[in-house]
């Protein structure tokens, strides 16, 4: 039997057109298209496996409608996607990690987007690697800009206490130079060390759907980030980041256990800095500091 999901969406081409796409995919899509109250009724009486909420509802809006969804004994163990209006501030963004969504998705919607969210929530016992096969299928052809003689090895790309509390490491600075989004607490302390020795305040970022709001109260001045985490990866979440107006010129350096050609094509797509493979050492890290932070460590640190 098909699984269910239960779309609660008011806009008809948005609507109409995602249950299509989820059906060709083989789920069964019921609408709500006349706001949150009527998802939360339908929530409860359709018992949908998944959830996508649109957050500008009428009535009671989406991010009402999560809170309630979530909190009810009945439906707060179904996963639900927010579907969101662009997000300016950091207040707006904080609106992701309160509501509890399990994940989310910026309109306008990607379909693709949605279905591999959709997936991994329904289907976890998939394995990373059959995701990342899937995620490179579904790529755009390369621009004329990118072709194999234009996209830069990983030397190129290089070149152009503390405590942990939800989701974050915190250092004695309330303001970190470096951010680095990433879920293994080894790699976080590699990591940390070279920065800290080489002067600059630091932060690691373990939940990436909290990394927004969390990067915008921390305003770094240079990100790394992890391509593998949990619900999403480096690549989406770089561009997602590059489309909040506050890290539009910051630095995105990808981390990866991976590193071939078509690695370094999507994190160029996806506007990031750089790039370079795991494991973390020394000498990748320093180099993308000079690059990106000389003379800036002392009156960081003061």
């Amino acid at each position: 039997m098909a699984k269910k999901i239960l779309l609660v969406e008011y806009d008809e081409p948005t609507y109409k057109s995602l249950q299509q796409y989820l059906n060709h995919h083989g789920y069964d899509v019921v609408i709500a298209s006349d706001g949150g109250d009527e998802g939360i009724i339908m929530a409860v009486t359709e018992s949908p496996d998944l959830i996508l909420v649109a957050t500008d509802l009428p009535v009671i809006d989406g991010w009402q409608a999560i809170k309630i969804l979530k909190a009810s004994t009945v439906t707060h163990k179904i996963p639900v996607i927010a579907l969101i209006s662009p997000l300016t501030t950091r207040a707006e963004w904080s609106k992701i990690s309160e509501s509890s969504c399990n994940d989310y998705e910026l309109k306008p919607i990607e379909p693709t987007n949605v279905l591999d969210k959709v997936n991994a929530l329904l289907n976890p016992h998939q394995t990373l690697e059959q995701t990342e096969q899937r995620a490179d299928l579904k790529q755009p052809p390369c621009p004329d800009s990118l072709t194999a003689t234009a996209v830069p090895s990983e030397v190129e790309f290089l070149e152009h206490g503390s405590e942990r509390t939800d989701g974050i490491e915190t250092t004695v600075s309330d303001k970190s130079t470096v951010v680095y989004i990433d879920d293994s607490p080894v790699d976080s302390q590699i990591m940390a060390e070279i920065v800290r020795q080489a002067g600059y305040s630091y932060s690691n970022i373990t939940e990436p759907l909290k990394a927004i709001p969390i990067l915008l109260e921390l305003n770094p001045k240079l990100i790394f980030l992890d391509l593998m985490m949990p619900y999403t990866n480096g690549y989406e979440l770089c561009a997602r980041i590059r489309r909040t107006s506050t890290f539009k010129n910051t630095p995105i350096i990808i981390v990866t256990n991976a590193g071939g050609f078509t690695d370094r094509m999507r994190a160029r797509l996806a506007r990031a800095s750089g790039f370079f493979a795991k494991p973390v050492t020394e000498e990748q890290v320093l180099k993308v500091l000079k690059k990106h932070l000389a003379g800036t460590a002392l009156t960081m640190q003061d």
